[in-house]
């Protein structure tokens, strides 16, 4: 409904003023009625209908809701799942508010407020209440969410008073993404996650962690002598070794014009590699760190970060990741190829097969990393490309379809 507007502001608040279709209605009867008194005695018509805008306006306008509004909204939310937004209302009037609603405005076309607006029958001076409204976000994104809006039509719906906020908060969509089987057997070469990373040697500077009674089968090398002499029996050192597993993403984000957009400018196969990437992350999370990301032409790194919050970073930078055109990665690959000594798992989510991906993988395999490669639908076939056929590795390829509907379980 289009609302003429007027703004002013009452202690700390932002009112606006509208006419309601009813409201329009009686305005345009009421320049009829005052055209026609010219011609006609019209004037007890006109003084009716003019007296009665007038105490709509005045009466609207004493009881129009003022309302402080406080509330979050939550950080992340995933693409597709409606939330439930809470929010505390309070009355900062002097008079009552009467048959007010309460509805975000503003919001982005791919957001959408599922439920009709929260209406209020009343709330007293300095009295609070409690509202909830649902939101459903269709896309992936980081958004900008104001406050609700408090309006009210009282006391004729002719007028409309509102209450609105400047104030805006961020919420970041997270792109759809589901826990995969990915087996852990994949990510089998160690690297230190303390002081300076040696990749590819387990069992380096091993830590101390005790001891405990010489069973057969322990290695002669491992007897601690000093403790046998003091308990008059052989005890034999044990170790564990402070070492994690690490791993790599490389999500192409390069599109062909031969992909098709959605009437909201989506491109399928690519938000299928943003989700199966934010999949990938979040299976392997638990079980190695993740140290960084190359997505496209961006390159991000996650060492000395703590392993919680490399999981949320990662889906952070996938929630804003957009499609690219002719980037160059020749001196991305550097830099890269540079880290793959302290990675011992490298996984490629591709849309396309080209000869940079081609030297990239040549050279996380000459790292000694195990490779994984995911090619999603619209990219070269597998068959047809018998250098990455022959790889060993784990090479899959699936359809934008079987990511989105999460129908792949397991890599």
């Amino acid at each position: 409904m289009k609302k003429n507007r007027q703004k002013s502001v009452v202690e700390g608040v932002t009112t606006r003023l509208g006419l309601t279709d009813a409201g329009k209605t009686v305005l345009r009867g009421t320049v009829f009625v005052a055209l026609a008194a010219l011609v006609v005695p019209a004037f007890g018509v006109l003084s009716a209908l003019v007296s009665v805008l007038l105490v709509a306006l005045i009466v609207g306008h004493a009881l129009r809701p003022r309302i402080r509004i406080s509330g979050t909204v939550p950080e992340r939310v995933v693409a597709g799942r409606t939330v439930t937004l809470t929010y505390v209302l309070k009355n900062v009037a002097r008079l009552p508010a009467y048959n007010f609603k309460v509805q975000l405005e503003g919001l982005d076309e791919t957001i959408e407020q599922v439920g009709a607006a929260d209406v209020v029958s009343h709330l007293g001076p300095g009295e609070t209440t409690e509202v909830t409204l649902t939101i459903r976000p269709r896309r992936r994104g980081h958004f900008q969410i104001g406050r609700p809006v408090c309006e009210s039509s009282f006391p004729f719906n002719m007028f409309s008073f509102a209450t609105e906020s400047s104030h805006v908060e961020g919420l970041v969509v997270l792109p759809v993404f589901f826990r995969l089987r990915f087996p852990v057997r994949h990510l089998g070469r160690h690297v230190s996650s303390g002081g300076t990373r040696l990749a590819g040697i387990a069992g380096v500077f091993p830590e101390y962690a005790g001891n405990r009674p010489f069973v057969a089968g322990d290695s002669p090398r491992s007897i601690d002598s000093r403790a046998w002499a003091r308990l008059a029996a052989p005890a034999t050192k044990e170790y564990h070794d402070d070492y994690d597993n690490h791993a790599a993403l490389v999500l192409d984000t390069g599109v062909s014009e031969a992909l098709q957009r959605s009437d909201s400018s989506e491109i399928r196969e690519f938000e299928a590699a943003v989700s199966l990437c934010a999949s990938v992350a979040f299976s392997i999370s638990n079980d190695c760190l993740i140290d960084m990301m190359l997505a496209g032409p961006e390159l991000h790194l996650f060492d000395g970060q703590p392993r919680r919050y490399r999981l949320d970073n990662i889906h952070e930078i996938l929630a804003g990741v957009e499609p690219h055109a002719g980037f160059n990665l020749d001196d991305t690959v550097s830099i890269l190829a540079d880290h793959f000594y302290e990675v011992s798992e490298v996984i490629f989510v591709l849309l396309n097969w080209d000869e940079t991906y081609q030297r990239l993988l040549d050279r996380a395999t000459g790292a000694g990393c195990h490779n994984t490669v995911l090619m999603i639908d619209g990219s070269d076939r597998v068959h047809n490309r018998p250098s990455l056929a022959a790889r060993p590795g784990n090479v899959r390829f699936m359809s934008p379809d079987e990511i989105l509907t999460g129908r792949i379980r397991s890599l």
